[in-house]
């Protein structure tokens, strides 16, 4: 087969070109530190890669419900340890207020104390995380309290002209409806007198109110009068999936907080109004329910260290297994720089000689052995 100059200088093109490519390649992965640059360079470790990597997503997902979990959770713990101390100090303000020696006046004062302890309780168990309502249950987007200045349809006996206690003290002025049970309404003064500063009514003689009926009664304060569940239910539990198909629970609900053995908002307001009347051997009663308020709230805190110890065991599991996983991804993609490296240095030469050879060869022609 004759071998013919423009075949000779294709193929030096050729192998320089194939050389070129190949030190391309070489210098392409020093740059990246990757050993596959595209599918074809190893069909079977990209797919194995791209398995591991679908993988590794997952565990990543799953760390991240994670990180958002301890978020949900931190918050709630600081509310609630708040709580803890708003219930220790309604406790002492009732053992000081149930003390003999206290005057109308200073327990009066105490009770502005405990309204302001109720306003605290309150703002705390409407604690948020972001824009989500912490223990509203699954209504995030509700405030699970709300106070009430108002009482609706109070129901009472009076019997004789003694006085009775309503549910609460500091009546604004003018506010009292009392009804009869055919819906007849009577006249403050006439019928009936009140007592606004301690929350009393009582029956006036000459009136038309009889002894025998039940009465409704609705009023103002000018304190917190109760305070109400604003959602539905905050039994609602909001998980975080931390491994595929298992959950674990973020939240507490208010209600479990508030009312599980105990209603808090109930037994301070018995504490305000107490006090309010002067009255410390009430204060003294509501002692032992604040002391299960106490164990109630402490309780909650102790649930919520625990479930935070949960999500730390399955943090530590995902940071292991995401570690290992990309040990391995970097095991099949990752390229040994230092072998590149030499390789990269010998095509180097190889390609240098090989331009130098061609440049000698395409140089020659019939002309330099005519002479």
């Amino acid at each position: 087969m004759r071998i013919t100059g423009k075949m000779l200088r294709s193929q030096i093109l050729n192998n320089i070109s194939s050389t070129l490519n190949r030190l391309q390649v070489s210098q392409a992965q020093i740059a990246t530190g990757r050993r596959i640059l595209k599918p074809s360079d190893d069909a079977i470790g990209i797919s194995k890669s791209l398995r591991l990597k679908s993988l590794l997503g997952d565990k990543q997902q799953f760390q991240r419900n994670i990180e958002d979990a301890f978020g949900w959770i931190d918050s709630s713990e600081l509310a609630v340890d708040s709580m803890v101390s708003v219930v220790i100090e309604l406790k002492e303000i009732a053992i000081e207020g149930a003390n003999d020696t206290k005057t109308a006046s200073e327990r009066a004062a105490l009770a502005n104390q405990v309204e302001s302890l109720i306003e605290r309780m309150l703002n705390l168990i409407n604690k948020t995380y972001g824009e989500r309502y912490l223990f509203s249950g699954t209504y995030t987007k509700k405030p699970p309290y709300s106070s009430s200045y108002s009482v609706e349809d109070e129901t009472l006996n009076l019997n004789g002209d003694e006085w009775t206690d309503l549910g609460n003290a500091r009546i604004e002025e003018g506010s009292v409806t009392v009804r009869g049970p055919d819906g007849e309404t009577y006249v403050e003064g006439v019928d009936y007198e009140i007592d606004y500063s301690t929350g009393r009514i009582r029956r006036l003689a000459g009136g038309s109110m009889d002894p025998a009926d039940t009465f409704t009664v609705s009023y103002q304060t000018e304190t917190i009068a109760d305070v109400k569940l604003n959602v539905t239910t905050t039994s609602g539990r909001i998980n975080r999936e931390v491994v595929r198909g298992v959950y674990l629970e973020v939240n507490v609900g208010a209600e479990e907080i508030v009312t599980s053995e105990v209603n808090i908002f109930s037994v301070m307001i018995t504490v305000k109004t107490a006090l309010l009347r002067n009255d410390g051997s009430a204060v003294n009663a509501a002692i032992e329910d604040i002391d299960r308020a106490v164990d109630q709230v402490s309780g909650v805190l102790g649930r919520l260290g625990a479930r935070r110890n949960s999500f730390e065991l399955a943090s530590a599991r995902l940071d292991t297994e995401i570690t290992n996983l990309q040990a391995i991804i970097s095991k099949i993609e990752d390229a040994d720089v230092a072998e590149v490296i030499v390789r990269f240095q010998a095509q180097q030469v190889a390609y240098e000689s090989a331009l130098a050879a061609a440049s000698q060869i395409m140089d020659m022609s019939l002309v330099n052995f005519i002479g």
